[in-house]
């Protein structure tokens, strides 16, 4: 079978690598291949950060769109880099409007891609969350649905943390952890959380980002597989490798890697 042919059985018109929507016609794939952090090979589908509202103008049509995440977190890497750009904001907004508008056609898209192109890894929001039960059930069933790729994701609403629970394939990371707060931080904080949750008797592994340039989500197995990962800030003007505490951070890391 064709890849149009695949997106055909789908009810999704396929053409030139771009799929067609009546609200904004013809727009790329849902699933975005890897950037420089994921690496390419692991998918990912991501709506707009935060909880304020966007405006932006797609095809000569102005929508005021508001984020899918419960707060502002301070230090949020997708409010920086590349996620700056007109293009990524436009990009992560018509994802946002079909989640909310058309949520069939997000499935069956999404559905279509990784069968027509036999995606293995597929991140579930590089930024954005969960901002409905509705769509949250609709990637339980895709995670379902294709048992053969691992699905990981992010949250930090508390009704939707054992969504994937009893899943092989899939897993949600929490993004607050209780007594403490987000699961992103400077290295002394990385380091309060990681101990206290291994006293507890928490399995916890601190992502390799920033430490590792050779390390992307392709060759790491941390947030398909843990309840608790820990994120050094990064994508900020924090800079952890000044940090004092950085080395000890580091040779945990490392340490990592040899179990």
């Amino acid at each position: 079978m064709t890849i149009k042919e695949t997106f055909a059985k789908y009810g999704i018109e396929y053409k030139s690598g771009k799929i067609y929507h009546k609200e904004f016609g013809y727009i790329p794939m849902l699933l975005v291949d890897g950037n420089s952090k994921i690496g390419k090979g692991c998918y990912h589908f991501s709506t707009l950060p935060t909880n304020q509202i966007y405006n932006v103008v797609i095809n000569g049509k102005s929508y005021d769109i508001k984020g899918t995440c419960v707060c502002n977190c301070k230090g949020c890497y997708a409010t920086t880099g590349n996620y700056r750009f007109s293009s990524v904001i436009r990009s992560l907004a018509v994802k946002t409007w079909l989640i909310r508008n058309d949520l069939d056609f997000v499935y069956n898209a999404i559905c279509a891609q990784i069968e027509a192109f036999n995606i293995k890894l597929c991140r579930i929001h590089a930024s954005g969350d969960f901002d409905s039960l509705e769509y949250a059930i609709m990637w339980k069933n895709i995670t379902e649905k294709f048992s053969k790729t691992a699905f990981w994701t992010y949250t930090k609403v508390k009704e939707y943390e054992e969504l994937f629970k009893g899943l092989e394939n899939a897993n949600i990371v929490k993004s607050v952890i209780h007594g403490f707060g987000y699961n992103f931080g400077h290295c002394g904080y990385i380091l309060t959380v990681y101990k206290a949750l291994k006293e507890q008797g928490k399995d916890v592994y601190i992502c390799r980002c920033g430490v590792d340039k050779e390390q992307h989500c392709v060759n790491c197995k941390g947030c398909s597989k843990n309840e608790y990962v820990l994120f050094i800030e990064h994508s900020t003007e924090y800079k952890a490798e000044l940090d004092p505490l950085y080395e000890e951070v580091k040779r945990i890391i490392e340490s990592q890697a040899k179990q």
